[in-house]
């Protein structure tokens, strides 16, 4: 008997401990399901509302970046403007000669000649005329050599600028020295040939480079010709002496060919060039 007593109580104790975990609620009550729902319908009006600023923002801001970006681009032209008059004013001096001789200076400042690079003399020569023509001063491009005298525009080897100072006055002007040459100092800086703009230069330079191309050709063929002609002397056999001939005869033909295109160039060059008086 004490066995099953026992057994029952540790039943009962199993069966109350049960029914006192089924009291626990496991949900909530309307009242407080209400309150969550309007708190979240707040939020959400809240949420929708910090976008709508967001979006309104973001509009301000692209309006702000474009005013922003105008008024650098002002910023920049009128930077650009002071710059040209500082350098106007940097340039012009009181008389014509001075302002060549501040021109001629500057450019040398912030140049450099290398003829690694091929901007040599007659391309610095170009820019002081197109700077010389910006401040109202005439010049004209000058080939020649600086060094000895010379009678054939084909012996130039250097170019400089003749800046009109007065009514027949030139002023000669080193580019690549940054420098003025008086007439005193070296005369020759006042003799050669003349181009009026770096147009006609280009086209001087561009002819000089096909003469030049074709001399090489013609003496090339000449000397094939030589070689053909001695031959032509030593050969024994008839047949292989005529063949000769009519080689040489071919090679003449052709060196004759780039003789009068040579000639045709020559002239082309000196209808470019406008002599300088001595």
């Amino acid at each position: 008997m004490k066995k099953k007593i026992s057994l029952a109580l540790i039943t009962a104790v199993i069966l109350l401990s049960a029914t006192l975990a089924g009291c626990q609620t496991t949900g909530i009550t309307q009242a407080q399901y209400d309150q969550l729902a309007a708190q979240l319908k707040d939020a959400q009006a809240k949420n929708t509302e910090a976008q709508n600023d967001l979006n309104k923002l973001q509009t301000e801001k692209s309006a702000v970046d474009a005013q922003l970006k105008d008024a650098q681009s002002q910023i920049a032209q009128l930077q650009g403007q002071v710059g040209g008059l500082k350098e106007q004013a940097t340039l012009t001096g009181a008389t014509p000669a001075e302002t060549a001789a501040k021109i001629v200076k500057n450019y040398i400042e912030t140049h450099i000649y290398s003829t690694i690079d091929y901007f040599i003399c007659s391309d610095m020569a170009s820019e002081v005329w197109n700077m010389l023509k910006a401040q109202g001063i005439k010049s004209v491009i000058v080939v020649g050599n600086k060094d000895t005298a010379i009678s054939d525009i084909l012996q130039s080897d250097h170019a400089w600028v003749l800046a009109e100072v007065g009514p027949g006055d030139y002023l000669a002007l080193e580019a690549t020295g940054g420098y003025v040459v008086t007439k005193s100092k070296n005369p020759l800086y006042y003799r050669g040939w003349s181009f009026d703009s770096p147009t006609t230069l280009k086209s001087h330079n561009d002819l000089v480079r096909e003469y030049n191309t074709r001399v090489g050709i013609r003496n090339q063929i000449a000397a094939e010709d030589n070689k053909v002609i001695e031959e032509h002397n030593q050969a024994t056999d008839p047949a292989e002496a005529d063949r000769l001939e009519a080689v040489h005869n071919k090679l003449v033909e052709l060196i004759q060919q780039q003789e009068a295109a040579l000639n045709n160039i020559l002239t082309e060059i000196n209808k470019l060039a406008t002599p300088l008086s001595t």
